[in-house]
């Protein structure tokens, strides 16, 4: 990955918006030490749970840790320190052309669905750059959005927990922080970023996993409806925290029913190759259903001699597994590669059978 300059891209951008928020919460950070402190407590580890159950939201084998961070440091550093210089430039330009209240009451409804939603995206795309086969269809791209809104509401809400510290009054900082946790976190976290993000990465996968003007269409749909559902919940209507679930639910809503035709789509995929390869003979009879499910790949583990064995069954699963997944598409697809993929699954079986001491299954 590193000899990619994607990879470098995505270093360089993440440090240039780590810098650009570090200047702007400089000040309020050595001003509120305590109160700094006990917001990045209470939300380190809501951000390692949503990490944790983003990534096991995949239906067969939870998405690589490596591809996760990455995504969710573009939004927490690259998109969210980006944003920041871009939303005050663009609210600016609705202060003069609007008038200052207008700007009050909609700005952000208008400012941040555009900057934030492409800025978010961004990291869908360079992280396709970086590791083309992360990104092969709506599922793959649904998670990855989820997981750069994710980065990006974690240090959007530490911004939140500093500026309650100052409309408070900075008399007492935990206070403040626990406040904002409450409110952003508890109450506003089950319909923020993450969601709106992962209905435009879903839409975003589709272009990315096979490109068509059918997925194009779907892409821009995707992210003009994750555009909608930012400027809804920035918008004044329905203001307040009883409101809250009300005004959330469409987003929530959004979400759910995206992820849900995602995953129709990628596990029809996954049990018409399984049937293939299986005619094929390079899958054996049962092995689909093995390959479905953790549990069962947890429990096949056991079964097998620990050492060497159990490490060429865990190989020959994953290679089943990229095999299946090679047809659903990706940037920079090698036609070649399901041979080669299939050439590795019979040398594994016949080192795993030779390993464990057995005659090759029939």
């Amino acid at each position: 990955m590193t000899r990619r300059p994607a990879f470098w891209l995505w270093a360089a951008v993440c440090l240039i918006g780590a810098w650009v928020a570090w200047r702007t919460m400089d000040a309020a950070v050595r001003a509120f030490p305590v109160g700094s402190i006990a917001g990045l407590v209470l939300l380190a580890p809501t951000v390692a749970a949503g990490v944790w159950l983003l990534r096991r939201l995949h239906p067969v084998r939870s998405r690589p840790a490596g591809y996760a961070l990455i995504a969710a440091a573009w939004g927490g550093l690259a998109a969210f320190g980006l944003a920041l210089p871009a939303n005050a430039a663009f609210q600016a330009v609705l202060g003069k052309t609007t008038g200052p209240e207008f700007n009050s009451a909609w700005g952000a409804s208008i400012a941040a669905p555009v900057d934030e939603e492409i800025l978010k995206l961004l990291g869908v795309v360079t992280l396709a750059l970086m590791a083309p086969s992360a990104i092969r269809g709506p599922l793959d791209g649904w998670g990855y959005g989820a997981l750069c809104g994710l980065g990006f509401q974690a240090s959007e809400n530490f911004l939140y927990v500093l500026n309650t510290i100052v409309l408070t009054g900075a008399t007492q900082d935990v206070n403040a922080a626990l406040f904002s946790f409450g409110s952003r976190v508890v109450g506003g976290a089950w319909w923020s970023h993450w969601a709106m993000t992962a209905v435009g990465g879903a839409g975003l996968g589709c272009l990315l996993g096979r490109a068509s003007r059918t997925s194009l269409a779907i892409a821009g749909g995707a992210f003009v409806l994750a555009m909608a559902l930012h400027s809804w919940c920035n918008s004044p209507l329905l203001h307040g925290v009883l409101l809250l679930p009300v005004k959330g639910a469409p987003i929530l809503l959004a979400a759910v029913v995206t992820y849900r035709f995602s995953r129709r789509r990628y596990l029809s995929h996954f049990r018409r190759t399984t049937r293939a390869e299986t005619i094929r003979g390079v899958l054996l009879p049962g092995e689909g259903h093995v390959l479905a499910y953790r549990r069962w790949r947890r429990k096949e583990q056991w079964k097998v001699p620990a050492g060497e064995p159990r490490r060429l069954l865990a190989r020959l699963r994953s290679t089943e597994l990229d095999l299946i997944e090679d047809g659903l598409g990706g940037l920079e697809r090698d036609p070649r590669s399901a041979d080669r993929l299939r050439d590795e699954i019979g040398d594994l079986r016949r080192l795993l059978d030779a390993s464990a001491g057995r005659p090759r299954a029939a």
